[in-house]
C-alpha cells in the first residue's frame, strides 16, 4: 500500500507540475547540411534525346565498340539548409511547431556519356522552401535536454535546375566541332513528405538555448512541368567559335522546349505549337543530416 500511495503521489505531482508549467512561445533558428539517403534512379534529363545520355548512367564507349556502364542512382536531397521555426509549448513535455526551411542542394550528375562521337553530361540541383508542421516532445530536463520532433514536409516553392552539355568532335564536318549547352527548370506539383529529428538543447541564459540535432527527411517531389530556359549551339573551329544559325532556343518549336508531366495521356501527331506530354517523374529529395542553432523563448 505504501508503494502504491507513493506512486500515486508521484504521478499527481508530475501532473500538477505539467499543468503549472508556464506555456510559452519560442523561435528556433539555425542551419545544417543533409547527405543523400534512400537512393533511387535519377530522372530523364533530356526528353529530346540530343545528348544521347541514357537515363541515370555513366557510359564510356571503348575504341573496340564495347561500353562500360556505371549506374548513377542517388538523390537530390544533399545540400545546405537554413531554418526558422515558430513553436508553442503546451506544457514542459509537448509542443507544436511550424517550421520554414530553405534548401539549396548539391549539384549531382544525372547522366554521362563519353564516346568517340560525343561527350555529354547532365547535372542537376534543387533549391526550394519547405513548410513543416510538427509536434515537439521532450522530458523537460533543466540542463542538457533531449527532444524529438516529427511532422509533415510540404514543399511550397522551388525548382529543379538541370544543366546539360554535349560536345561532338567534327560534328559539323572535318575540323568543325559542335558544342550544345542547355538549362532546364522543372516545376513541381503539390507533394507531401515526412521529417523527424532527435536532438539536445542546452540553456545559456533563462530564455536562450543552443541546440544540435540529427534530422532525416523522406520526400519525393512530383514533377508538373519543365521548360528549357537556355539553349545554345556553337560551332568551334581553329579560327574561333560562332553560334550556329537555326539551332538556338528561338529556333526550337514549343514541343521541344516545354513539357507537361502526366500520369495518363493519349499519344498522337505532335503539335509543335503546344507543350509535349511525357510520363510523370518524381524527384527524390530524401536526406539525412544535422542542424545546429539557437532557440529563444518568450514568457519565462
Amino acid at each position: 500500500m505504501k508503494n502504491t500511495g507513493l506512486l500515486v503521489c508521484t504521478a499527481l505531482f508530475a501532473l500538477a507540475s505539467a499543468k503549472s508549467y508556464a506555456q510559452e512561445f519560442y523561435i528556433r533558428g539555425g542551419g545544417g547540411y543533409s547527405m543523400e539517403n534512400a537512393s533511387t534512379e535519377f530522372n530523364n534529363a533530356d526528353p529530346n534525346g540530343l545528348t544521347m545520355i541514357r537515363q541515370s548512367t555513366d557510359i564510356t564507349v571503348n575504341p573496340d565498340g564495347s561500353a562500360n556502364v556505371k549506374s548513377l542512382n542517388g538523390t537530390l536531397g544533399s545540400g545546405f539548409k537554413g531554418n526558422l521555426t515558430i513553436g508553442y509549448m503546451f506544457n514542459q513535455y509537448i509542443g507544436a511547431e511550424l517550421g520554414f526551411n530553405y534548401f539549396t542542394g548539391d549539384e549531382k550528375t544525372l547522366g554521362k556519356l563519353n564516346s568517340p562521337l560525343m561527350r555529354s553530361e547532365a547535372k542537376a540541383y534543387l533549391e526550394g522552401l519547405d513548410v513543416m508542421p510538427a509536434i515537439f516532445l521532450t522530458p523537460g530536463l533543466a540542463k542538457l535536454n533531449p527532444y524529438a520532433r516529427m511532422g509533415l514536409l510540404l514543399p511550397v516553392a522551388g525548382k529543379l535546375h538541370i544543366d546539360s552539355q554535349a560536345y561532338a568532335p567534327n560534328g559539323g564536318g572535318e575540323g568543325v566541332d559542335i558544342n550544345v549547352k542547355a538549362r532546364t527548370e522543372v516545376e513541381s506539383r503539390f507533394s507531401v513528405g515526412f521529417a523527424g529529428a532527435l536532438g539536445v538543447s542546452y540553456p545559456i541564459s533563462p530564455k536562450l538555448q543552443i541546440f544540435g540535432e540529427v534530422e532525416m527527411k523522406s520526400l519525393s517531389i512530383k514533377s508538373k512541368s519543365a521548360e528549357i530556359k537556355e539553349y545554345e549551339t556553337t560551332a568551334i573551329t581553329p579560327a574561333g567559335s560562332a553560334l550556329v544559325p537555326g539551332m538556338q532556343l528561338a529556333d526550337m518549336p514549343k514541343s521541344e522546349t516545354h513539357f507537361e508531366f502526366e500520369d495518363s495521356y493519349t499519344e498522337g501527331p505532335e503539335d509543335p505549337t503546344k507543350a509535349r506530354k511525357i510520363p510523370t517523374q518524381f524527384v527524390n529529395a530524401s536526406g539525412l543530416g544535422f542542424n545546429i542553432g539557437v532557440r529563444y523563448s518568450f514568457g519565462k
